[in-house]
């Protein structure tokens, strides 16, 4: 292989990776290769924090007994009281199934790929489905590659990989959180997309913050106005 084929098949190799460890599956098999991808980032590792991280989760994780990292899995996305958001427009908007689903719907619309509901179950605004298409995309849709990565995944990640880090259910997966990290670090750089400074304007109770604090304003002047209200 050619390095630039060399450095694309890197790069598919962590989003391969990815999908395996966010993907939401019943298959008992969802799990299987995924050792060997592991192996593989080891082997030609970006840093030592991305050998480190992987070394930390192959000693928790039997790829012929995954059941610890299934039930991680389950604890940390889908347990209540506080599971994790994995759809990129909650990051975003404060919502799921918000623009950036649509707007990964009309990156979509541009490629003869379609989300499989039978394997993908979550929105196209998933992370785990996003990094799959970033694996189909390398080396085959490389304006939609660029653009999944610049418009969706860069403005939005951070701050999914810092509630992952920091869920209290998280053993394995927060290295996972490191090694994702690390990648996305790279992937900046080999796409020329700086990390972005986030402008935090995600909804509460249905609303933008800059409505909600204008509605708060209002109140406040309304019962002023009548008298009852105390600073």
């Amino acid at each position: 292989m050619s390095t630039k084929e060399e450095f694309a098949a890197g790069r598919k190799l962590y989003y391969a990776t990815f999908s395996k460890f966010f993907v939401f599956s019943e298959d008992e098999k969802r799990f299987d290769g995924l050792s060997k991808m592991l192996d593989l980032i080891e082997e030609y590792s970006l840093n030592d924090e991305v050998s480190h991280a992987v070394a930390n989760i192959k000693s928790k994780f039997n790829e012929k007994s995954p059941e610890n990292l299934i039930t991680e899995f389950d604890d940390i996305f889908h347990t209540p009281p506080s599971p994790l958001r994995n759809s990129l427009s909650f990051y975003d908007e404060g919502y799921e199934v918000g623009h950036v689903c649509a707007d990964v719907r009309k990156i979509l619309a541009k490629t003869n790929i379609r989300r499989d509901e039978s394997k993908f179950k979550e929105n196209e605004d998933n992370v785990g489905f996003v990094f799959t298409l970033m694996n189909e995309f390398i080396g085959k849709f490389d304006e939609c590659e660029e653009e999944l990565f610049k418009n969706i995944i860069n403005p939005n990640i951070d701050e999914f990989i810092e509630n992952l880090y920091e869920h209290k259910n998280s053993e394995i997966y927060k290295d996972v959180a490191v090694l994702l990290n690390e990648f996305i670090a790279f992937e900046r750089v080999a796409l020329n997309s700086p990390k972005p400074v986030k402008i935090d304007h995600k909804k509460s109770d249905g609303l933008s913050r800059s409505e909600s604090i204008r509605r708060e304003k209002n109140r406040i002047r309304k019962l002023r106005t009548e008298g009852t209200y105390a600073k």
